[in-house]
């Protein structure tokens, strides 16, 4: 297999005192009278459409009127729900992106629409354009200085509604789902990755451009990015800057599994690779430390934009890891690594049996890692000599630990203050 794009040569573990952008805090959370229009039930779902207006701290140029649906639970489970936040395309707007997705085919296909048990929230740019258009970016575009620590207004709306409804339903806050195809899918990267705070993971089918997103990372700190699902096709005219999210995200250690093929501007996620399209993206919570992979050397790599002679024209990056958090306290750390097995996949696909990667362990709860200070590692599988060593917190409190060896046989990664 080729390796990625940028290859880093450690497993790094690290914890980050977020700054959360300007702005993103009580102009975010606020929002004006909202009002309940209509309801009605489409494949056994109630749908609430609501409407209100804009708040001053916003900062739109003239007040205008907004819509969003929401989406209530098929087979409530009790307790708090998930919720899924659904961004829609530049063919569609709020309304029809969550009428389409209630229907039985577009359910199949798109993996974001499958969970019964959660609400969703359906929200809309096309209405007020084109200061909302394509999620706020163009604005960005418009005034990148001002745009550059502020929040536009149209992020300031989409965060404020998020909140609202997780305020008004019994919204489980550490189960908040980002999701959108095209437009959609550029908007979920460039609101969603700088919200980890709010996010607890993102998925995206043909994302159309990753401008918003890099606009968004390399202007200020922000809180752990949520894992990245990304189904992209570099032969698609509005999936451009796949290869610089994925170099960006290898070297700032974000987590991104994408996977790509030439399949043009789709919206059928299912023809992509198995090992990312089915990873249970829906079960990653917000209050646990997830894995980043990077220089891993089961990699294949993205042969670019519109490039149709460049070896690897299907392939994925970080497809085939899976993890589960064991324990997170203040003096230890324990998580299970391992890869998918092809028997667990539903889809055909030949996964890897073992693999050598990097790993960065983000949203670390209760695990206390000071710098300067030293810590020890482990890592465990089965009948395989154990892998261990001791390592340095530098000063932005990373850890940097040799290449692991993982195989589809599960082994634990173990720390430890030194």
């Amino acid at each position: 297999m080729r390796l990625t794009l940028i290859l880093l040569t450690a497993v790094t573990v690290a914890v980050r005192v977020p700054r959360v952008q300007a702005e993103a805090g009580e102009t975010a959370s606020a929002m004006p009278k909202v009002e309940l229009i209509k309801e009605e039930t489409i494949s056994e779902r109630k749908l609430v459409r609501y409407e209100h207006g804009s708040l001053a701290e916003w900062k739109y140029a003239t007040p205008q009127r907004d819509y969003f649906y929401v989406e209530h639970p098929k087979k409530p489970l009790g307790g708090k729900a998930p919720l899924r936040v659904v961004l829609h395309s530049a063919g569609g707007g709020g309304q029809s992106e969550m009428a389409q997705n209630l229907t039985p085919a577009r359910a199949h296909i798109i993996q974001a629409y499958v969970d019964y048990s959660s609400y969703g929230l359906f929200l809309d740019c096309r209405a007020n354009q084109p200061v909302d258009w394509w999620w706020g970016h163009h604005s960005i575009l418009k005034m990148p200085d001002l745009y550059t620590k502020e929040l536009c207004p149209t992020e300031k709306r989409l965060l404020a509604t998020v909140k609202w409804a997780m305020r008004t339903f019994p919204i489980d806050p550490n189960r908040v789902y980002l999701s959108g195809i095209s437009m959609g899918g550029s908007g979920s990267l460039g609101l969603g990755m700088c919200h980890g705070d709010v996010f607890a993971a993102i998925s995206v089918d043909v994302p159309a451009g990753a401008d918003h997103a890099l606009f968004r990372l390399r202007n200020g700190e922000h809180p752990d990015a949520p894992p990245v699902f990304n189904f992209s096709a570099q032969n698609d005219r509005w999936s451009k800057g796949q290869e610089q999210l994925i170099a960006y995200c290898q070297t700032n250690r974000h987590a991104l599994a994408i996977a790509w093929g030439p399949f043009g501007h789709t919206s059928d996620a299912s023809v992509f690779d198995a090992g990312v399209y089915e990873f249970p993206w829906l079960s990653i919570r917000k209050d646990e430390a997830y894995p980043v992979f990077t220089g891993a050397s089961t990699d294949n790599n993205y042969p670019g934009f519109q490039n149709v002679t460049a070896p690897d024209q299907k392939g994925q990056i970080n497809g085939y890891f899976r993890w589960k958090n064991i324990t997170d306290t203040a003096g230890s750390f324990a998580m299970e690594l391992r890869l998918e097995k092809k028997t667990e996949l539903h889809k055909p696909a030949e996964p890897p049996v073992s693999a050598t990667a990097d790993v960065t362990l983000r949203r670390l709860q209760r695990f206390e890692v000071h710098p300067g200070k030293s810590y020890r590692w482990r890592f465990v599988a089965g009948e395989t000599p154990a892998q261990s060593g001791i390592v340095s917190a530098a000063g932005d409190r990373l850890l940097t630990i040799p290449k692991l060896k993982i195989a589809d046989t599960p082994g634990q990664l173990e720390l430890t203050p030194n």
